[in-house]
């Protein structure tokens, strides 16, 4: 919920001070996204760029994003190096120039994110997949980045 505070229509110089007023709450609300957490961001601010998570385990990382209104086939991803590059478009279909929205919080439009992958993965054998709106890239880890185990001798 948002209050708002009226300015009297004769008080000019309350003007700049406002506007400092709504620059500190602005800040403010992202403070507190930050302190929040990812869903206090999300709640607070949306985008076109996708949530993703991203995982790994001995063998392999994985890639999770939420995709809601993407078409697999306005959707590429690609690895190059230690980086994962995920671009789209989500499109919505316009009500008309007649209409007048009274809320229009679903965006549209390209998006690209770019993800530093943590460790090298073997650009063979990526695999990826879409389902009901989410996007999964299973990456298996380059060899040289796997943990290998050394026994350890005892005397």
């Amino acid at each position: 919920m948002s209050l708002f505070r009226v300015l009297p229509k004769g008080d000019r110089f309350g003007l700049p001070f406002w506007e400092l007023e709504k620059m500190r709450d602005h800040m403010e609300t992202i403070y507190n996204a930050l302190a929040g957490g990812v869903s206090q961001i999300r709640k607070n601010y949306t985008g076109v760029f996708p949530l993703v998570n991203l995982a790994e385990d001995d063998e392999h990382l994985y890639l999770t994003a939420e995709l809601p209104g993407v078409a697999a086939d306005h959707l590429e991803v690609s690895v190059k190096a230690d980086t994962l590059s995920l671009r789209g478009e989500i499109r919505h279909s316009e009500a008309g120039d007649e209409v007048n929205y009274h809320r229009r919080e679903r965006e549209s439009g390209s998006f690209r994110r770019t993800l530093a992958l943590p460790v090298k993965v073997d650009m063979e054998r990526i695999d990826a997949t879409f389902k009901n709106g989410v996007l999964t890239v299973t990456m298996p880890k380059a060899t040289e980045a796997k943990a290998h185990h050394i026994a350890i001798k005892t005397e």
